[in-house]
């Protein structure tokens, strides 16, 4: 028995040393050369006050009523045809679903397939009472204090600008692209893209156009943002996203007058089933870019952590559910539940006959909607509770290479751009116009070359949205590059 245990020992022991050994040879990627930013000469404060000229049409979608007040898209339009004269000389645009736009620049060789660009031109709507917390107001486009401040200047104006001042840079000094190059600029992608780039997908594969790789917004430059990286910034290009499904949970009871209550009610029991629903989450995994995530970091990670994530054949056990334990990291391992809205009653002493419940679901790619429906109704486990789809839902995108050319352009073009950034593949929670795109391509990332802190994350459809001067000229230099990239 003794040997025994000694053998046991000596085993773990090797494992130790071997996972110290793999830790240890796994340094810090070296950090590139800045790139000499005096080749594209950008004037930022000219841009800026671009930008700030954008954020001033209210472009604004709404789940209801969605094609009233479509003055302001109208006016941006023109507005992007006068500002950038020497893009629309080179370029055709064609107006799709009534205001959104795509762009085509001819390559010289037509044999290649094209490349795509995509922002969005529709910002959601400022909270009503918020107004006031705002330090520069919502529609201003205001530039003081270094920022850009607005509705729109990070989710998506920002990069819809850049896109525009790279190509208008490069087409005012004569460069003719080899391979086509498009942009498409979505009029609805806050409410899903049904009228915008659905049926500008539709229409390329009508056509027979297969795209080289698309780029559209999803992951930032992280800064503080990811846990244990802290003397570096972290480049997040989203390679796939989380599908989308809102169900239904209705709960029948006998209703009546509340003075006399049955032992079970229409409230009692759904509570009780959205109860057991979170307690019964799906399963959560090291696996696809999560772990492609997990791998670019960890060489830049104190050892401790570079040690369980460099060897998770060893320290899963541990690892899987200290991630778990964490909503950012949660979010990405797994399909989520977040009861959202609920409905009973009409009166205080009266027992209503049913309760409804809304819940919503962030699809992760390993699940679908009828999986999610089945794991649903399991948990719950009540028969008098009804489960049904309220809206379409959405399954998750598919997960496109980090191998294919457009990858690797993207990521060239954010270590010129950001020298030290570390380039990490990941999967976006939230959904973009990006997926729409999958008939046409199968390299499709999210990415905007924005430098985004703590402190800025709740400026998403938040208060206070800004992004920097100095961020604008660094986004346009991106694009700059990457259209020259990936055009060449």
């Amino acid at each position: 028995m003794k040997r025994i245990g000694l053998i046991l020992v000596s085993l773990v022991g090797l494992l130790l040393v071997v996972a110290v050994v793999r830790t240890l040879t796994i340094a810090a990627p070296d950090i590139p050369s800045a790139a000499i930013d005096d080749q594209i000469d950008i004037d930022v404060l000219s841009v800026a006050n671009r930008l700030g000229e954008a954020i001033r049409f209210e472009t604004i979608s709404t789940q209801t009523n969605r094609e009233a007040n479509r003055g302001p898209f109208v006016a941006f339009a023109k507005w992007m045809e006068t500002t950038y004269p020497a893009l629309h000389a080179v370029a055709s645009r064609e107006v799709i679903g009534g205001y959104s736009l795509f762009y085509t620049w001819p390559g010289s060789d037509p044999t290649l397939e094209p490349i795509l660009l995509m922002s969005h031109m529709d910002v959601v709507p400022i909270a009503p009472g918020t107004e006031q917390t705002w330090e520069e107001a919502p529609f201003s486009g205001k530039v003081a204090d270094g920022y850009i401040w607005g509705r729109g200047t990070i989710d998506t104006k920002a990069s819809l600008v850049a896109i525009l001042e790279g190509a208008e840079y490069l087409a005012a000094r004569g460069y003719s692209p080899r391979r086509t190059v498009h942009f498409a600029f979505g009029h609805d992608e806050e409410v899903g893209g049904p009228l915008g780039n659905v049926k500008i997908a539709e229409m390329l594969k009508a056509r027979g156009v297969r795209l080289h790789w698309v780029a559209d917004e999803g992951g930032v430059i992280a800064d503080g943002l990811v846990p244990g990286v802290n003397d570096r910034t972290v480049a997040l290009v989203g390679v796939a996203e989380k599908g989308y499904v809102t169900l239904d949970l209705t709960a029948a009871a006998q209703g009546g007058h509340s003075s006399m209550p049955p032992s079970d009610t229409a409230i009692g029991r759904l509570a009780r089933g959205i109860d057991r629903l979170q307690n019964t989450p799906f399963d959560g995994a090291v696996e696809g870019p999560v772990a492609l995530m997990l791998d670019a970091i960890a060489p830049a990670t104190p050892f401790v952590q570079r040690l369980a994530l460099t060897n998770r054949w060893l320290f899963n056990p541990i690892l899987t559910p200290t991630l778990l334990g964490s909503p950012t990291t949660a979010a990405m391992m797994r399909t989520t539940i977040a009861p959202t809205m609920i409905e009973a009653g009409v009166k205080e002493n009266v027992l209503p006959a049913s309760a409804s419940a809304k819940v919503n679901l962030r699809i992760h790619p390993r699940d679908t909607v009828e999986s999610i429906v089945a794991h649903v109704k399991a948990a719950i486990d009540d028969e008098m509770i009804e489960v049904t789809v309220f809206n379409p839902g959405r399954e998750a995108s598919v997960i496109s290479p980090t191998t294919s050319e457009g990858f690797q352009i993207i990521s060239r073009t954010i270590q010129d751009t950001f020298p030290g950034a570390l380039i990490a593949p990941n999967l976006v929670v939230g959904g973009t116009d990006a997926r729409h795109y999958e008939i046409v391509s199968d390299n499709i990332y999210r990415f905007i070359p924005i430098v985004l802190g703590p402190e800025d994350t709740a400026r998403f459809h938040g208060d206070n949205e800004r992004t920097s001067v100095e961020g604008m000229g660094q986004a346009v230099r991106y694009y700059v590059r990457l259209i020259e990239r990936g055009s060449e």
